[in-house]
C-alpha cells in the first residue's frame, strides 16, 4: 500500500475535485464514489493487481490498452477515464490518495466533522474502525478521518478535533518526562540554594 504524504494528498485532491465535479454534472457522484471505494477494496484484496496498476516500470500505452480491455463497459466511464489520466501523466500512484480525497469531499457534503489522526505508521483497518467509534462517541456524529503519517512522533497517536488535541504519542510522553526531570532539577537546585543561604557565614 502506498503511504499517503501530505503533499501527495494535496495533488490527489485536485483530481478528486475534478472527478466529483464531472460526476455531479450527471448526478453520479454517489455511484462513482461507491465504485471507486470498491476498486480500492479490490486493490487491497489483490496486491498483485495493485502493483500492476501503480507500477512505474510498466509501459504507459500497454497499461492503457489493458485498462480499456479490463474495465470499459464494466466500470463507470468517469472513473476509468480518471485511471487513464493518472496513467498517462505517470501519477498512477495517486489512485488510493484520490479515492481518499473523494471520500473526504463526499463526507464534508454530508456535514461530517473532520478530525486529524497522526500516527508514526499507517493505520490498519481495525485501528481506524476503533478510532472512528471512539470519536463518534465524543462528537455524537460520524467523523471524517484525515490520516497523517508522522514518523517523528515515534509511536502512539495524536488526534486533533478543531482546537482540541488528544496526544497519546510516545514523543509526547517523552517530552512530559523531560519536563518533569527539568522541573525536579529546578526544585533541587532551588533547595540547594536555600540550604546554602541558611548556612552560618564564617
Amino acid at each position: 500500500m502506498v503511504n499517503m504524504s501530505e503533499a501527495m494528498l494535496e495533488v490527489a485532491d485536485v483530481y478528486a475535485d475534478g472527478l466529483l465535479e464531472a460526476a455531479s454534472q450527471h448526478d453520479l457522484e454517489h455511484e462513482v464514489a461507491a465504485e471507486y471505494a470498491d476498486l480500492v477494496v479490490f486493490m487491497g484484496d489483490h496486491p498483485q493487481f495493485e502493483q500492476w496498476l501503480i507500477s512505474e516500470v510498466i509501459d504507459v500505452k500497454q497499461r492503457r490498452a489493458s485498462l480499456e480491455k479490463l474495465f470499459r463497459g464494466r466500470m463507470n466511464d468517469l472513473l476509468l477515464n480518471l485511471l487513464q489520466i493518472l496513467n498517462q501523466r505517470r501519477r498512477q500512484r495517486l489512485v488510493r490518495a484520490v479515492q481518499r480525497c473523494l471520500e473526504l469531499r463526499m463526507q464534508r457534503r454530508r456535514g461530517a466533522t473532520e478530525i486529524t489522526v497522526q500516527t508514526a505508521m499507517p493505520l490498519w483497518h481495525e485501528m481506524r474502525t476503533a478510532i472512528r467509534a471512539v470519536v463518534t462517541g465524543w462528537l455524537g456524529s460520524t467523523p471524517i478521518l484525515v490520516e497523517e503519517v508522522r514518523p517523528e512522533i515515534i509511536g502512539g497517536i495524536v488526534i486533533r478535533v478543531g482546537d482540541m488535541r488528544a496526544d497519546g504519542s510516545v514523543l509526547a510522553r517523552l517530552e512530559r518526562m523531560h519536563q518533569r526531570v527539568q522541573a525536579r532539577g529546578r526544585r533541587e537546585s532551588f533547595r540547594s540554594e536555600m540550604y546554602l543561604d541558611d548556612q552560618p557565614k564564617t
